[in-house]
């Protein structure tokens, strides 16, 4: 069972450690990596004081600032015995749609039975346009609850289901006041404005422009979203009406993710790459030429497992030809409603593991470190380094190799949020 509450200096000793700390010392995010990158330390100890790590290695390495932080702490000082128990970064979910009111159940007994789906997203945005702010709070608390439960300490969440000016800066004010909830998965913003063509809106080119003239420049005002980001696909967005929206956004500020290739090829990833995008997001039907752009371009791609398993798509993103070709990988949930109600990164990993090739270590740094890159986060979260927020697991497990082997349990015994370094 995770902690309800965790103390914010404590020490762990005895643990099999997995600091990330080599890949960290790399430059920038890496497509190619190696079990030695894990930075993996054997009976090793993490001391974390006031929510940030400061000090993680051997007993011997660690053993003096150790005897200073009991000192100083005292009677508020945890010890915790991992007993030879995986101690790994907390995980970073770099890709939902988390903040939603409703559900799309009936989707997925159309999906379980071979129909097409009835209700669509138009459903989730009538919904969460009439819940009050307070009633998306609450939902939007007990989804991090349960994510941070399951390992997840840092998440991206988008806006996009309410699709109106106001609406928009609604949910984005909502994942502020989440962001602020202490123990809590930390919470980064995005906007995504081009997720769908509302209801009142004829054509997707009238609802671009309707974002590109009263929307963006509001969002931006506000304060909340670091990113922006596009639904590139056939029947939603095209790569034209995206990259309008996102050049809007950039002048703004706003910096460019995109959902490119997930249910099609349509043109997002080779948009991505144009633009510079700190990201491409599901590239499950990507295409070699495309693959070269991203490298070229130095996207990070952030794949979503979980969305084509639960969709039934005929094939997963290729992650290993995108690493080979040099593109970093990150893993996220995708958690939403309607195409991957899944909050545990843990099953991500699990099907990234059997279904797209990644060794253990590759799956580990893809929801931590290189997921944290993604987020413009790496110097904070993301590896076992002394400085970085205290964002740490005990996992039930007792070897790298296990990671993503078990499945459909929640391995997580403690999950440790940090507090800002410096």
């Amino acid at each position: 069972m995770v902690e309800a509450a965790a103390p914010r200096s404590y020490l762990i000793h005895n643990a099999t450690l997995v600091t990330l700390q080599p890949l960290a010392a790399a430059a920038g995010p890496q497509a190619r990596i190696d079990a030695d990158d894990m930075g993996v330390v054997a009976r090793g100890c993490l001391l974390a004081e006031n929510g940030v790590i400061t000090t993680a290695g051997s007993y011997a390495v660690c053993a003096e600032r150790i005897a200073h932080a009991r000192s100083r702490f005292g009677s508020s000082f945890a010890d915790y015995d991992a007993g030879g128990r995986l101690v790994v970064p907390g995980f970073v979910d770099a890709h939902t749609h988390a903040l939603f009111a409703g559900d799309r159940a009936a989707d997925f007994e159309d999906l379980a039975a071979g129909r097409p789906p009835r209700l669509g997203m138009a459903h989730t945005i009538a919904a969460t346009r009439r819940a009050c702010e307070d009633e998306l709070l609450t939902h939007g608390r007990e989804r991090l609850d349960l994510m941070r439960r399951h390992g997840t300490t840092t998440v991206e969440i988008k806006s996009g289901y309410d699709l109106t000016r106001d609406g928009e800066l609604r949910l984005l004010a909502v994942c502020e006041r989440l962001g602020r909830d202490a123990g809590q998965p930390r919470v980064i913003a995005t906007f995504c404005g081009a997720h769908a063509v509302p209801p009142e809106y004829g054509t997707a080119d009238d609802f671009v422009a309707y974002l590109c003239r009263d929307v963006v420049e509001p969002v931006a005002r506000q304060g909340v979203a670091r990113f922006a980001d596009a639904f590139c696909e056939i029947g939603f967005f095209s790569p034209d009406q995206c990259e309008r929206f996102l050049r809007r956004c950039a002048a703004h500020g706003l910096r460019a993710r995109l959902h490119a290739e997930e249910l099609s090829h349509s043109g997002g990833a080779q948009l991505a790459a144009r633009l510079r995008a700190v990201c491409a997001d599901h590239l499950t039907f990507i295409t070699p030429a495309d693959i070269a752009a991203l490298a070229h371009a130095g996207c990070i791609a952030v794949l979503c497992p979980a969305t084509a398993a639960f969709l039934g798509l005929p094939r997963q993103a290729p992650a290993r030809e995108l690493m080979a070709a040099g593109v970093p990988v990150a893993l996220a949930t995708d958690y939403n409603p309607g195409t991957c109600p899944c909050f545990s990164l843990q099953m991500v990993i699990h099907i990234a593991r059997r279904w797209m090739g990644l060794q253990a270590h590759e799956a580990l740094a893809a929801v931590t470190l290189n997921a944290a890159y993604s987020l413009g986060l790496a110097g904070e979260v993301g590896s076992l380094t002394p400085g970085k927020r205290a964002d740490v697991l005990i996992l039930g497990v007792r070897d790298v190799r296990e990671v993503g082997y078990w499945f459909g349990a929640n391995l997580v015994s403690h999950a440790f949020v940090g507090t800002k370094s410096g």
